[in-house]
């Protein structure tokens, strides 16, 4: 028992740590077909997670929750950024990435939603510890779900599961850490 917490603790503080440099300079396309990397999103706190486009099971109630934490954090007038990036970038192209913002109304001002080189988002996916496998498909059906909160430095700072409260909690755990997160 004694192993298996200190081994999750270890997990937990890696899960924490900044991310790679190679991820920090990877460049991603946002929605507007911007190129910019994480690095560049220094100075705002994030909300970062990781989708597929052609999901069909938990991704699509993800981002509908993240809609509404966009609209909650905007209420609250927290002034911080959402991210989400492909975690298939072999299926989903930079333009499936920008119909799935227009399909979840994302204001690039407040929501990016990425995709770009596979090299590239397999680097930042890597520095996250998001996996994916590919089903029979071919499409990466089954994959880590983690919501990720990045300081203004760009420090993962807090990670949750997705789930059905997930907007209410990504507002709280902003709100709550709002000086941790901004300093």
């Amino acid at each position: 028992m004694k192993t298996a917490f200190v081994a999750a603790t270890a997990l937990a503080i890696a899960a924490l740590a900044l991310p790679a440099s190679a991820a920090r300079e990877a460049r991603l396309v946002d929605q507007t077909g911007h190129a910019f990397s994480l690095a560049q999103l220094h100075g705002t706190p994030l909300v970062v997670t990781f989708v597929s486009a052609h999901c069909k099971d938990v991704c699509p109630l993800v981002n509908a929750q993240l809609a509404t934490a966009v609209a909650g954090a905007r209420a609250k007038d927290l002034h911080v950024r959402f991210v989400t990036i492909t975690l298939d970038p072999e299926r989903d192209s930079v333009a499936d990435m920008k119909r799935l913002a227009t399909m979840f109304s994302a204001d690039p001002h407040r929501w990016l939603v990425a995709g770009g080189a596979i090299p590239d988002v397999h680097a930042i996916m890597s520095a996250f510890r998001v996996t994916a496998t590919r089903g029979e498909d071919g499409y990466a059906d089954v994959h880590s779900t983690m919501v990720y909160l990045v300081d203004k430095r760009g420090v993962v700072r807090d990670t949750m599961l997705a789930s059905n409260d997930l907007s209410t909690q990504v507002v709280d755990r902003i709100a709550r850490d709002w000086r941790v997160l901004a300093r």
